[in-house]
């Protein structure tokens, strides 16, 4: 019996039967210059170089304006208390027992009109102190506002002694000056040259001269507004203090209309219970004598001539 011959041995990146099979991708390939073989670790790729630029001519940087965010609304609640019917019944009821007593028999008054005048005083303190803490952020951005409106205007003076000693062109015999290796090179080109370059070292100080004056002008714009609103917070105070004397005048002349009625000398108490009304606080007339003054209304104005 005759032995079978082995089969011939299979070379790498044959095929089962015998045939070469098509390389893989990328086998047999060479690395390009400068790419890390197969399998070696990148530990990072070098960081890009950050572009070269004319350095900055500011000696003093002012910082730039916030975003301006919205001012809230004051606060809607009005603080006003209800003149009910049994306050109304109250006051009638004291006014008959102060006018059969005999009060007012002097210049002291009497005990009613003292608590209805502290009852609206304590009202009106409360006001301001609601006041005082809805202006405290306004008041604080104002007076930022106005630190910053100074240092970007001492800054821009600055910018522009510098501009100032910069002249806008150069003069003929500073525009001809030739460097190395312009020997050869024709007048135009060399005047270019020197223009360029030297409009180059100027631009960046008038830029930073417009950047100052656009600052200046939004912070400028940012603190009108905030005072608009201080302005319209305080006359809303105003308001309410105003509408707090106005009930409190009301109950009090409730009050004496029966007191008169009722008192032996109605008719000679008047004096004396004017002394004891409720006073408006000072700084009410303060903030409505501040507030602007209303625009005309449109028929108001006066027509441009054509």
């Amino acid at each position: 019996m005759s032995r079978s011959a082995p089969p011939p041995p299979r070379h790498a990146g044959s095929g089962p039967d015998g045939t070469p099979s098509a390389p893989a991708a990328g086998a047999g390939r060479r690395p390009e210059p400068g790419t890390p073989a197969a399998g070696t670790p990148v530990i990072g790729a070098p960081a890009p170089r950050p572009p070269a630029g004319p350095p900055s001519t500011s000696q003093a940087p002012v910082p730039p304006a916030p975003a301006s965010r919205p001012i809230p609304p004051p606060d809607g609640s009005t603080g006003m208390p209800a003149y009910t019917l049994a306050n109304r019944f109250t006051d009638r009821r004291r006014a008959r027992a102060d006018g059969r007593a005999g009060l007012p028999s002097g210049d002291g008054g009497t005990p009613t009109l003292e608590e209805l005048a502290q009852d609206f005083l304590a009202r009106s303190h409360r006001e301001r102190l609601r006041l005082d803490v809805e202006l405290a952020p306004l008041l604080e951005t104002e007076a930022a506002l106005t630190v910053r409106i100074t240092e970007t205007t001492a800054a821009r003076q600055r910018a522009e002694d510098r501009v100032a000693s910069w002249p806008a062109l150069l003069e003929a015999d500073q525009l001809g000056l030739r460097r190395g290796g312009e020997s050869l090179t024709a007048d135009d080109v060399v005047r270019a040259r020197r223009a360029r370059e030297y409009e180059a070292l100027r631009r960046p100080m008038v830029e930073e001269i417009t950047r100052l004056q656009r600052a200046g002008s939004a912070a400028r714009e940012e603190l009108a507004r905030v005072r608009a609103a201080i302005r319209a917070r305080e006359v809303v105070g105003a308001t309410r203090v105003r509408r707090l004397h106005a009930q409190a005048m009301a109950r009090i002349s409730a009050y004496e209309r029966h007191l008169v009625r009722h008192h032996p000398r109605g008719d000679a108490i008047g004096p004396w219970l004017v002394a004891q009304h409720p006073r408006i606080p000072g700084w009410v007339f303060d903030a409505e004598a501040a507030a602007p003054a209303d625009p005309p209304a449109p028929s108001d104005r006066p027509r441009e001539e054509s």
